[in-house]
Protein backbone atom coordinates (compact mmCIF):
# COMPACT_ATOMS: atom_id res chain seq x y z
CA UNK A 1 0.00 0.00 0.00
CA UNK A 2 1.70 3.54 -0.87
CA UNK A 3 2.30 5.80 1.68
CA UNK A 4 1.14 9.31 1.90
CA UNK A 5 3.45 12.02 2.91
CA UNK A 6 2.72 13.32 6.15
CA UNK A 7 2.53 17.07 4.68
CA UNK A 8 -0.52 15.34 1.81
CA UNK A 9 -2.54 14.60 4.94
CA UNK A 10 -2.06 18.13 6.39
CA UNK A 11 -3.28 19.85 2.75
CA UNK A 12 -6.31 17.66 3.13
CA UNK A 13 -7.11 17.90 6.15
CA UNK A 14 -6.16 21.62 7.10
CA UNK A 15 -7.68 22.57 3.61
CA UNK A 16 -4.67 24.18 2.57
CA UNK A 17 -4.56 23.52 -0.98
CA UNK A 18 -6.73 26.54 -3.25
CA UNK A 19 -8.83 24.01 -4.50
CA UNK A 20 -10.67 22.95 -1.50
CA UNK A 21 -11.06 26.30 0.70
CA UNK A 22 -13.73 27.09 2.52
CA UNK A 23 -16.45 29.96 1.04
CA UNK A 24 -19.57 29.65 3.34
CA UNK A 25 -20.15 30.04 7.32
CA UNK A 26 -21.45 25.82 7.29
CA UNK A 27 -17.97 24.83 5.72
CA UNK A 28 -16.34 26.60 8.62
CA UNK A 29 -18.67 24.56 11.10
CA UNK A 30 -17.91 21.55 9.08
CA UNK A 31 -13.87 21.88 9.22
CA UNK A 32 -14.09 22.63 12.66
CA UNK A 33 -16.55 20.07 13.86
CA UNK A 34 -14.28 17.52 11.76
CA UNK A 35 -11.20 18.57 13.71
CA UNK A 36 -12.47 19.27 16.92
CA UNK A 37 -10.13 22.40 17.57
CA UNK A 38 -8.54 24.77 15.41
CA UNK A 39 -6.44 27.90 15.78
CA UNK A 40 -7.25 30.89 14.51
CA UNK A 41 -3.86 31.28 13.41
CA UNK A 42 -0.95 29.35 13.18
CA UNK A 43 0.53 28.07 16.75
CA UNK A 44 2.69 25.87 14.92
CA UNK A 45 0.97 22.37 15.36
CA UNK A 46 -3.06 23.12 14.96
CA UNK A 47 -4.87 23.49 11.46
CA UNK A 48 -5.69 26.94 11.49
CA UNK A 49 -9.08 28.41 9.96
CA UNK A 50 -7.55 31.14 8.48
CA UNK A 51 -5.43 29.26 6.06
CA UNK A 52 -8.42 27.20 5.17
CA UNK A 53 -10.26 30.08 4.22
CA UNK A 54 -10.96 31.23 0.88
CA UNK A 55 -9.00 34.82 0.85
CA UNK A 56 -7.19 34.81 -3.22
CA UNK A 57 -9.97 37.45 -4.16
CA UNK A 58 -8.91 40.19 -1.62
CA UNK A 59 -6.27 43.02 -1.53
CA UNK A 60 -4.47 42.46 1.59
CA UNK A 61 -3.78 40.40 4.59
CA UNK A 62 -5.49 43.15 6.53
CA UNK A 63 -9.08 42.27 4.87
CA UNK A 64 -7.99 38.74 5.02
CA UNK A 65 -8.19 38.72 8.83
CA UNK A 66 -11.46 40.59 8.94
CA UNK A 67 -12.82 38.09 6.84
CA UNK A 68 -11.70 34.97 8.97
CA UNK A 69 -13.24 37.27 11.86
CA UNK A 70 -16.43 37.91 10.10
CA UNK A 71 -16.69 33.95 10.27
CA UNK A 72 -15.76 33.51 13.72
CA UNK A 73 -18.02 36.03 14.48
CA UNK A 74 -21.39 34.01 12.99
CA UNK A 75 -19.99 30.68 14.01
CA UNK A 76 -19.59 32.13 18.08
CA UNK A 77 -22.95 34.32 17.29
CA UNK A 78 -24.77 30.73 16.19
CA UNK A 79 -23.09 29.17 19.32
CA UNK A 80 -21.62 26.56 16.44
CA UNK A 81 -18.04 26.63 18.38
CA UNK A 82 -16.40 27.64 21.39
CA UNK A 83 -13.75 30.44 21.27
CA UNK A 84 -11.10 31.47 23.92
CA UNK A 85 -7.54 31.13 25.41
CA UNK A 86 -8.39 27.77 27.38
CA UNK A 87 -5.56 25.24 25.78
CA UNK A 88 -1.75 26.51 24.98
CA UNK A 89 -0.75 29.96 24.17
CA UNK A 90 -3.05 30.93 21.48
CA UNK A 91 -6.97 31.17 21.05
CA UNK A 92 -8.38 28.02 20.32
CA UNK A 93 -11.93 27.26 18.36
CA UNK A 94 -13.44 24.21 19.57
CA UNK A 95 -16.50 22.53 18.32
CA UNK A 96 -19.67 22.27 20.31
CA UNK A 97 -19.63 18.48 19.67
CA UNK A 98 -16.19 18.06 21.71
CA UNK A 99 -17.26 20.70 24.02
CA UNK A 100 -18.83 18.34 26.50
CA UNK A 101 -15.58 16.23 26.73
CA UNK A 102 -13.47 19.83 27.83
CA UNK A 103 -16.12 21.00 30.17
CA UNK A 104 -15.68 17.42 31.55
CA UNK A 105 -12.67 17.27 32.33
CA UNK A 106 -12.02 21.24 32.82
CA UNK A 107 -14.79 21.84 34.86
CA UNK A 108 -16.57 25.28 34.87
CA UNK A 109 -15.10 26.51 38.71
CA UNK A 110 -17.15 28.97 40.86
CA UNK A 111 -14.93 32.38 40.99
CA UNK A 112 -16.34 33.69 44.05
CA UNK A 113 -14.20 29.78 45.80
CA UNK A 114 -11.47 30.86 43.50
CA UNK A 115 -11.64 34.30 44.99
CA UNK A 116 -11.77 33.39 48.49
CA UNK A 117 -9.14 30.25 48.22
CA UNK A 118 -6.98 33.27 46.95
CA UNK A 119 -6.44 31.72 43.37
CA UNK A 120 -8.08 34.51 41.64
CA UNK A 121 -6.93 38.06 41.39
CA UNK A 122 -8.73 40.50 42.62
CA UNK A 123 -9.31 42.79 39.11
CA UNK A 124 -10.47 39.61 37.61
CA UNK A 125 -13.14 38.81 40.14
CA UNK A 126 -14.32 42.81 39.76
CA UNK A 127 -14.23 41.75 35.89
CA UNK A 128 -16.49 38.18 36.61
CA UNK A 129 -18.69 40.58 38.92
CA UNK A 130 -19.40 43.03 35.84
CA UNK A 131 -20.30 40.12 33.43
CA UNK A 132 -22.35 38.41 35.39
CA UNK A 133 -24.33 41.16 36.18
CA UNK A 134 -23.83 43.80 32.81
CA UNK A 135 -22.45 41.14 30.54
CA UNK A 136 -21.08 40.45 27.89
CA UNK A 137 -19.22 43.35 27.40
CA UNK A 138 -16.39 44.86 25.25
CA UNK A 139 -13.01 45.23 26.70
CA UNK A 140 -13.40 49.40 26.36
CA UNK A 141 -16.70 48.84 28.24
CA UNK A 142 -15.36 47.02 30.86
CA UNK A 143 -12.64 49.04 31.36
CA UNK A 144 -15.28 52.62 31.77
CA UNK A 145 -17.30 50.98 34.28
CA UNK A 146 -13.75 49.96 36.18
CA UNK A 147 -12.85 53.23 35.17
CA UNK A 148 -9.83 52.03 34.32
CA UNK A 149 -7.41 54.66 32.45
CA UNK A 150 -3.70 54.19 33.30
CA UNK A 151 -1.24 51.69 31.37
CA UNK A 152 -0.55 50.06 34.08
CA UNK A 153 -4.11 49.16 35.44
CA UNK A 154 -4.75 48.07 31.41
CA UNK A 155 -2.29 45.73 31.34
CA UNK A 156 -3.42 44.16 34.87
CA UNK A 157 -6.82 44.06 32.92
CA UNK A 158 -5.23 42.36 30.03
CA UNK A 159 -4.05 39.63 32.31
CA UNK A 160 -7.32 39.74 34.03
CA UNK A 161 -8.64 38.29 31.00
CA UNK A 162 -5.85 35.90 30.16
CA UNK A 163 -6.27 34.38 33.32
CA UNK A 164 -10.30 34.07 33.75
CA UNK A 165 -10.08 32.33 29.66
CA UNK A 166 -7.69 30.13 31.50
CA UNK A 167 -9.50 29.46 33.98
CA UNK A 168 -12.75 28.57 31.37
CA UNK A 169 -14.74 31.80 32.98
CA UNK A 170 -15.08 33.81 30.63
CA UNK A 171 -15.13 33.01 26.67
CA UNK A 172 -15.26 35.36 23.52
CA UNK A 173 -19.09 35.68 22.62
CA UNK A 174 -18.24 37.39 19.01
CA UNK A 175 -16.03 39.65 17.15
CA UNK A 176 -17.08 42.80 16.10
CA UNK A 177 -16.25 46.04 14.92
CA UNK A 178 -15.95 49.20 16.86
CA UNK A 179 -17.48 52.75 15.78
CA UNK A 180 -15.09 53.11 12.41
CA UNK A 181 -12.49 51.36 13.37
CA UNK A 182 -12.40 48.11 10.77
CA UNK A 183 -10.73 46.05 12.99
CA UNK A 184 -12.82 43.25 14.83
CA UNK A 185 -12.56 43.58 18.84
CA UNK A 186 -14.19 40.99 21.15
CA UNK A 187 -17.36 40.29 23.14
CA UNK A 188 -16.49 38.94 26.58
CA UNK A 189 -19.31 36.16 28.18
CA UNK A 190 -19.10 33.93 31.40
CA UNK A 191 -18.55 30.93 30.34
CA UNK A 192 -21.41 29.41 32.91
CA UNK A 193 -23.95 32.04 31.39
CA UNK A 194 -23.04 31.92 27.69
CA UNK A 195 -22.60 27.94 27.03
CA UNK A 196 -25.68 26.14 26.22
CA UNK A 197 -27.52 23.91 29.46
CA UNK A 198 -27.40 20.93 26.79
CA UNK A 199 -23.45 21.06 26.95
CA UNK A 200 -23.30 20.89 30.48
CA UNK A 201 -25.54 18.35 30.47
CA UNK A 202 -23.81 15.83 28.13
CA UNK A 203 -20.17 17.03 30.06
CA UNK A 204 -22.39 15.76 33.06
CA UNK A 205 -23.10 12.41 31.61
CA UNK A 206 -19.80 11.53 30.13
CA UNK A 207 -17.28 9.46 32.21
CA UNK A 208 -14.14 10.91 32.47
CA UNK A 209 -11.94 7.55 30.40
CA UNK A 210 -14.24 9.09 27.62
CA UNK A 211 -13.99 12.46 27.57
CA UNK A 212 -10.18 11.84 27.44
CA UNK A 213 -10.35 9.64 24.88
CA UNK A 214 -12.36 11.58 23.07
CA UNK A 215 -10.43 14.98 22.99
CA UNK A 216 -6.83 12.45 22.45
CA UNK A 217 -8.07 10.68 19.41
CA UNK A 218 -9.15 14.01 17.89
CA UNK A 219 -6.38 15.43 18.24
CA UNK A 220 -4.16 12.80 17.00
CA UNK A 221 -6.51 12.71 14.00
CA UNK A 222 -6.94 16.82 13.89
CA UNK A 223 -2.84 17.18 14.09
CA UNK A 224 -2.11 14.32 11.36
CA UNK A 225 0.97 13.05 13.87
CA UNK A 226 1.95 13.55 17.41
CA UNK A 227 3.63 11.83 20.55
CA UNK A 228 1.61 11.19 23.76
CA UNK A 229 4.56 14.42 25.14
CA UNK A 230 2.99 16.52 23.45
CA UNK A 231 -0.73 15.70 24.02
CA UNK A 232 0.11 15.93 27.68
CA UNK A 233 1.60 19.10 27.38
CA UNK A 234 -1.02 20.59 25.11
CA UNK A 235 -3.93 19.49 27.50
CA UNK A 236 -1.99 19.46 30.59
CA UNK A 237 -2.76 16.10 31.92
CA UNK A 238 -0.48 13.67 33.63
CA UNK A 239 1.90 11.84 30.91
CA UNK A 240 0.88 8.55 32.63
CA UNK A 241 -2.41 9.49 32.37
CA UNK A 242 -2.22 9.71 28.53
CA UNK A 243 -0.22 6.80 27.97
CA UNK A 244 -2.71 4.97 29.64
CA UNK A 245 -5.37 6.33 26.71
CA UNK A 246 -3.15 6.29 23.93
CA UNK A 247 -2.58 2.25 24.97
CA UNK A 248 -6.36 1.35 24.96
CA UNK A 249 -6.83 3.23 21.78
CA UNK A 250 -3.96 1.33 19.62
CA UNK A 251 -5.43 -2.04 21.07
CA UNK A 252 -8.86 -1.24 19.92
CA UNK A 253 -7.29 0.19 16.75
CA UNK A 254 -8.95 3.44 17.06
CA UNK A 255 -4.83 5.20 16.58
CA UNK A 256 -1.26 4.11 15.72
CA UNK A 257 1.56 4.29 16.40
CA UNK A 258 5.41 3.60 15.21
CA UNK A 259 8.69 4.25 16.68
CA UNK A 260 11.04 6.18 15.75
CA UNK A 261 14.89 6.81 17.26
CA UNK A 262 12.93 5.77 20.95
CA UNK A 263 10.53 7.97 20.44
CA UNK A 264 6.30 6.95 20.08
CA UNK A 265 4.11 8.59 17.10
CA UNK A 266 0.94 8.77 17.12
CA UNK A 267 -1.67 9.22 14.11
CA UNK A 268 -5.00 7.65 12.87
CA UNK A 269 -5.67 7.31 9.25
CA UNK A 270 -3.45 6.57 6.27
CA UNK A 271 0.57 7.82 6.77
Amino acid sequence: MKRISLRAIKNKRWLLDRSVKIFRIEEAKEFIERLGFVSAFSNGHLPTLAKAIYTDDLPSKFEADQRMWDFVHVLIIKKWVYYGRMLGPNNTIISMKLLPSFIHLYPIPDYRVLYEQRALSEMAKSVMDMLNEHGPLMTHQIRDQLDISSRPTKRILRQALLELQRRLLICCAGKIARCKCRWRFGVWASVDKWVPQAIKTKAKLLSEAEAKRRIIEKYIYTTARTTPKAIARFFNLPLREVREVVSSMIDKELVSSYNHQGEEYLFKGNL
